[in-house]
């Protein structure tokens, strides 16, 4: 692996995750072809190989990300003629439901979505019902329903983005890791790998749980705490209609969906003490606890599999993206939490953009800019 690789890139991209394959890919079709991604273990080995794997406009409610799910989500329904790679996307729906307690909050966040341009209808308990007749939740009062969410294959996406980058010139040293930064005159000179040195002007942190060790080599702190989450798996479940759309519930932090014949369910925020976390049984417990109550037909499942993953999270829940004041060539393209595999399409775009200069990027990324932690 040494032998082969390259001495200098114009563009090293640090993690070869959804985002960072996304990024290559996008800086490739741009023409910027000079690119070296680095990937510590294999594609798609962090983060973003224990997602949900869910395509959604509902996720997350925050107006600005809302607008670039819309984008991001239009992308996808162009992926395979883009990328000539199918994604499996079934639109089967996401039902978010509330109590008294949560309702005035569920009404903004379907107005918010609404006013992004995405379909969110308000269901009363009895269109619930209908929808989901298999659901018992105490005190519901009221459901935000977007028809266009849907499962799909997350790693599909990745390995789309990574066979297109490739083809168009992009090189991939997997198993190879980036263990520093040359910084000079504040300015990015070079790489650290353990393959050897690289030369390059600009580095793309996109290092996921990673990326706060990535920074601290150019001396700033990112503002990114990583958070556990689990997932578990059911074998399969009769008595309950497999055609059912994703449901949350928010206020127990609780999500589930159907996964083949059985059901995957999923919950937590505590946070990760390792890069490489152990399945929390406690929450695999509590998560089954809630599915049974939440879903009775549950109650007959047994567990398929589980798994706990990384979620890298800033402190207002937005990625950073963009350069780093005072390093010049270094920019980010991390924090993006559970929004990665949603938002790769238009994270990868506009980085892209950022670093090849022209046009001015068609979000406005101010408000995903490092310097945000320091203004008042």
């Amino acid at each position: 692996m040494a032998s082969n690789t390259p001495p200098a890139a114009q563009v090293v991209i640090i993690g070869a995750g959804v985002i960072g394959c996304s990024t290559a890919y996008h800086l490739a079709r741009a023409g910027l072809t000079d690119v070296l991604l680095l990937e510590m273990a294999t594609p798609g080995s962090g983060s973003s190989s224990k997602s949900a794997s869910m395509l959604s406009l509902q996720f997350g409610g925050d107006p600005l990300l809302a607008h670039m799910a819309r984008y991001a989500y239009d992308r996808y329904m162009e992926f395979e003629q883009e990328l000539e790679t199918p994604i499996d996307f079934r639109p089967s729906g996401w039902l978010t439901v509330a109590d008294d307690a949560h309702e005035a909050s569920l009404r903004q966040h379907a107005a918010n979505l609404e006013a992004a341009g995405i379909t969110t209808e308000l269901l009363s308990p009895v269109d619930i019902t209908r929808l989901y007749p298999e659901l018992t939740y105490p005190g519901l009062a009221l459901g935000a329903y977007g028809p266009e969410d849907g499962p799909f294959d997350a790693h599909q996406v990745l390995w789309g983005y990574l066979k297109a980058a490739r083809r168009m010139g992009v090189q991939l040293h997997e198993r190879t890791a980036a263990i520093g930064m040359i910084i000079k005159s504040g300015r990015i000179e070079g790489v650290h790998t353990t393959s050897g040195l690289v030369s390059t002007n600009c580095v793309v942190n996109a290092a996921g749980p990673w990326a706060a060790q990535v920074s601290a080599w150019a001396g700033f702190e990112l503002p990114l705490r990583n958070l556990n989450r689990t997932i578990v798996v059911t074998d399969p479940v009769e008595n309950i209609g497999h055609e059912r759309p994703f449901l949350e519930v928010p206020d127990l932090g609780w999500y589930a969906r159907p996964e083949m014949d059985g059901f995957l369910m999923g919950m937590g925020t505590t946070p990760a003490s390792s890069f490489d976390p152990v399945l929390d049984q406690d929450m695999v417990v509590q998560i089954i606890e809630i599915g049974m109550r939440i879903l009775p037909p549950l109650q007959q499942a047994s567990l398929h599999s589980a798994w706990t993953g990384i979620r890298p999270m800033t402190v207002d829940e937005r990625p950073v993206l963009g350069p780093v004041p005072g390093v010049e060539g270094l920019m980010l393209n991390t924090g993006w939490g559970g929004m990665g595999i949603i938002q790769a399409p238009v994270a990868g775009e506009l980085l892209a953009a950022l670093i090849l200069g022209g046009e001015k990027p068609f979000f406005d990324v101010s408000p995903f800019l490092l310097d945000r932690f320091n203004r008042q």
